[in-house]
Formats: C-alpha cells, structure tokens, sequence
C-alpha cells in the first residue's frame, strides 16, 4: 500500500530540529553513500514551468523525485517516494512545508559549518514564507541578538517582524536600508529578486553569507563583488551551479571564480574541504535546492508516519498492467 502524507501530516511528523539532523545526515554521509542526483528540469507548458528533480539515496535504499508545476495560479509541490530494490511507491507527499524545511535547514548547515562560532547579528533580506524558516534554523545554529529585515515593502518587513520576532522570542526589527544588514555577521538573502539586493563593497569582513532565492541563471541575489570578496564559495551541487546559479555565474564568466575553486558542502562537512579560514574571511553558500534533500525528507516522514498510523493508505498498481512476455518501455 501507498502513503499519501498531506502538509498537516508533514507538519506534525518532521520539525526544523529534525530537518537539521537529516540535512547533517545527507551531507556528511553523502560521498561515502554516494548519494545521486539529478539536477531540476524544467520544460514550459505554455501557461508556465513544470520542474523535475530526482536523486537516489542508497544508504536508504530509496529514490523518488519532486515535481512541481508552476503557473499564474499558483504552485504545488509533490515528491513520489519510491523502494529502490522493490520498485514500490511508499508514499507520496505533498510537499510544501517540506521544502521550506529542507531549504532552511540546508542553510542551517552551512551556517553551523561556515559561519564564526561567536555570530550574533542576521541580516536578513525578504520577508516571505522561506525567510521564517531562514531565521529559524539560524536561530537554532547560533545564538542571535539582533536581527534585522529588510524587503521591498516596508509594511511587509514590519509584519513579517512581529510576527516572527514573538514566535521566535527575538529581537526582530525592519532595517531602514539595505545598508543596515551588511554590518551583520550573517547576512542571508531569500527574495524573488531578479538582480543583486545589495552592495558587496559594503559587506563587512567576517561576515558569512546565505543566497537562497534564485535557481535561475538569469536571476541573482548577490554582486560580483560579493564573490570577489569571498575566500570561499559552497554550493549544495557543483553541477546544479553550473546550470542555475546566477549568483555565480557572471563571477565566472567574468574570470572573478572558477568552478574548480568552489566547493560542495558535503565536502566541508565531511571534512574533505577545509571551511572558513580565518574570522576575517568572507564566505558563501549559494543554496540551489536537490533532490536528495526532498528524499531524505519524504523518507524520514514517510518511516515516522509508519510507526505512527499517520497518513492515508491508498491501493496502487493492483494489477499487472502487463501482458505475458510483453516487453517494458
């Protein structure tokens, strides 16, 4: 039987904490388990985009994909969560709350690994549904005492402070320019932005910064001089970079970076690649979003869901669509 899991059952089974862990789990595991993945697909369906993204985990012994389509009304988010050695569909989850988790928490990790230990202050640029979790998981990784919001609608910041600054028990306060958030020792960017939100020039030195909104070659969120100033650059996924990181791709076509320079973070977690320098450094990590993040995500709630009696079991593949001898295509 299938699980179906909807955003209540994700909700309740997987929280931030959890995801840190499975994130912590994906990374460091992730050489030595050889975790594969695909990186998104995306084809145009005339009214918008469907994406695709896939990846096998076998120190799971589980594979799946997230599919997503998105168009003027909106976007829905699902993962097919598959047995790698049976074939069978264990579940299927919809996927919302999920990936903000896994994003978040992808940061949190990073942040743990490439941050200075004694970070204090976010800056953080958007005011949306992904930059709640942003702050969480930074909060749970460093002990923050001043954050300060910054978005293109000041009524937005200033909501998106009180509500988050309560809930979280912060001191969360809109900046009153973008300026503001670059004396912060984290400085993380989760917006809609088509172009740079800020000035690297300005970035203070120490500092440790999260790109978060765009997977898109023609979009970023971070400056040349950003990069230039970086010591180091991570990135979930090298190949993922190379097709839809917009925040460092101009740095290299422009000769600033190199892709044999940069370097994945199950590498820096792992300890294959060293991390932050010195408390001077500048560094980054630019979050694209894959798959095996989703999976490990769908697997661990789906495995929770199952000792629980959560979720709804629905009957698939009943019977054998095939013929005798009929060949498989």
């Amino acid at each position: 039987m299938t699980l179906l899991l909807r955003e209540a059952d994700v909700h309740a089974l997987l929280s931030m904490e959890d995801a840190l862990d499975l994130m912590e789990e994906l990374f460091s595991a992730e050489r030595r388990s050889r975790a594969v993945n695909q990186p998104r697909r995306r084809v145009g369906t005339g009214q918008g985009t469907l994406n695709v993204m896939f990846a096998a985990l076998p120190s799971r012994g589980v594979c799946g994909l997230k599919a997503y389509p998105v168009s003027r009304g909106g976007v829905n988010f699902t993962v097919l969560l598959y047995d790698s050695s049976s074939s069978e569909l264990l579940a299927i989850v919809e996927a919302g709350r999920l990936g903000q988790l896994r994003t978040g928490a992808a940061t949190g990790v990073a942040t743990r690994h490439l941050s200075r230990g004694s970070a204090s202050s976010l800056g953080l640029f958007g005011a949306g549904a992904q930059a709640e979790t942003q702050l969480e998981v930074i909060a749970a990784v460093r002990t923050l005492d001043r954050v300060l919001v910054w978005s293109r609608s000041r009524d937005s910041a200033a909501a998106f402070c009180e509500r988050v600054g309560d809930r979280a028990g912060l001191d969360v306060r809109p900046a009153t320019s973008p300026d503001e958030l670059l004396e912060c020792d984290i400085v993380t960017t989760a917006t809609t932005a088509t172009s740079p939100v800020f000035d690297g020039r300005r970035l203070t030195g120490g500092a440790h910064v999260n790109a978060v909104g765009s997977n898109f070659a023609s979009k970023a969120e971070i400056d040349i001089e950003t990069v230039r100033r970086a010591s180091l650059v991570v990135v979930d996924s090298l190949e993922s970079a190379k097709i839809e990181g917009g925040d460092l791709i101009p740095a290299v076509d422009r000769g600033v970076l190199s892709w044999e320079h940069v370097v994945e973070l199950g590498e820096v977690v792992s300890g294959e690649a060293r991390g932050r320098e010195s408390p001077e450094s500048i560094t980054i990590f630019k979050s694209h979003g894959v798959a095996a993040e989703d999976v490990i995500m769908a697997h661990e709630a789906y495995l929770r869901a199952r000792d629980a009696g959560a979720g709804q079991e629905i009957e698939m593949f009943a019977t054998d669509w095939r013929e005798p001898g009929a060949p498989q295509r």
